[in-house]
Formats: structure tokens, C-alpha cells, sequence
């Protein structure tokens, strides 16, 4: 068949064509290790990618996140941020990011808001990740030095 017989699908064609979990997060453990190792445009496909196929993945708009950040594009990454607390609405990953993201915006009275729900969350013993505890740390200094 040739390429002349093909007719071009529409995107919500292409959102039907459906990934398991277990693909997603394989494909975003992919997106993740080029992140980490600098290759950004790669990650960068991949992690918008994955936003287009399964906009409910919350891991991979924090991804899209990061690389907003790292491009210096910072309504990219506080939309990125925005998305990914809307498809994981509990996650404590994604409140810190929007917090980092509403600071840099200067949006002081949000980003205290949110640092108060995360306050919350780590009083009551629900946050014992040490990576996200230093980060928390981080982010309510920067508030507290604005």
C-alpha cells in the first residue's frame, strides 16, 4: 500500500487507539531516563506525547513540567503543573510543582494556599518521602523570602 492510499488520521482517531497502563508508564519510564540524562527534545516528544494519548497520566505532565522549566518557559510549565494536579488531584508531586510554578509567577497568595494543604499533609504523616519533604522545604522558603 502506498503512502498516496493512506488518508491521514484525525487526532481524536489517534486517542482511541488506547494504551494499557503498564505501556503508558513504560513509555514514560522512557521519556523519564532521557530526561535525566539531558536529552530533552527526545523527552520532551515523549512526555507531550503521552500528554496527547492519555491527558489523565499525571507523571508525565509533571514531566512536561520540568521541561517547560528547563526551557525557560514558565506559563508551559505552570499549565503542565495545573494539568497534572487535575488528573491527580491527591498528588503531593504535583501540588509542590504547581507551587514552584505559582512562585516563580509571583502568585504569592496561591502558591501559600497550596503550601498550607502540602503543611498539612506532612503534620499529618502522610508525606514521608524525604525528597519531597526537602523540596517542600525549598518551596516554603522561597515564599517566605518573597
Amino acid at each position: 500500500m502506498s503512502e498516496k492510499n493512506v488518508r491521514p488520521r484525525s487526532p481524536s482517531e489517534v486517542l482511541k487507539r488506547g494504551y494499557s497502563d503498564d505501556e503508558l508508564a513504560h513509555i514514560y519510564a522512557l521519556g523519564r531516563f532521557c530526561l535525566e540524562n539531558g536529552d530533552l527534545r527526545r523527552a520532551e516528544g515523549i512526555m507531550f506525547g503521552i500528554n496527547e494519548v492519555a491527558p489523565d497520566f499525571a507523571p508525565a505532565w509533571l514531566g512536561a513540567c520540568v521541561i517547560h522549566i528547563l526551557n525557560k518557559n514558565q506559563e508551559g510549565a505552570l499549565t503542565a503543573a495545573r494539568q497534572a494536579l487535575r488528573a491527580d488531584s491527591g498528588s503531593v508531586e504535583a501540588m509542590l510543582f504547581l507551587i514552584c510554578c505559582l512562585l516563580g509567577a509571583r502568585d504569592f497568595n496561591a502558591a501559600g494556599s497550596y503550601l498550607g494543604e502540602v503543611g498539612e499533609l506532612i503534620d499529618a504523616g502522610s508525606v514521608d518521602n524525604p525528597h519531597l519533604l526537602r523540596f517542600y522545604r525549598a518551596q516554603f522558603a522561597r515564599y517566605q523570602n518573597h
